[in-house]
């Protein structure tokens, strides 16, 4: 799944061997655009260093053109990791 679009914010200087957590989640999914927000952040996530979110894009490797529909197996998939992920 190809990115089509990422925004990404910097808020603070990540020091050189200093230790981050990176968090991510779907934040939505429309028809084929699977939309992904990232935050970069200290361990206990007081500081934050870096917020994005990135777009991808359900293509057919064969033909190299945007799906019209997800496949069933990628959409049970994103199903069941957030029917887990859900509280």
């Amino acid at each position: 799944m190809p990115v089509v679009e990422l925004s990404v914010r910097y808020h603070r200087a990540v020091q050189m061997g200093q230790t981050v957590a990176v968090r991510t989640r779907m934040s939505a999914s429309e028809g084929v655009r699977l939309l992904w927000d990232y935050e970069i952040q200290s361990p206990d996530g007081k500081e934050l260093y870096v917020s994005a979110q990135v777009t991808l894009v359900g293509v057919d490797r064969e033909k190299g053109k945007i799906l019209r529909q997800l496949p069933i197996a990628v959409k049970e998939a994103l199903a069941k990791l957030t029917a887990h992920l859900s509280p």
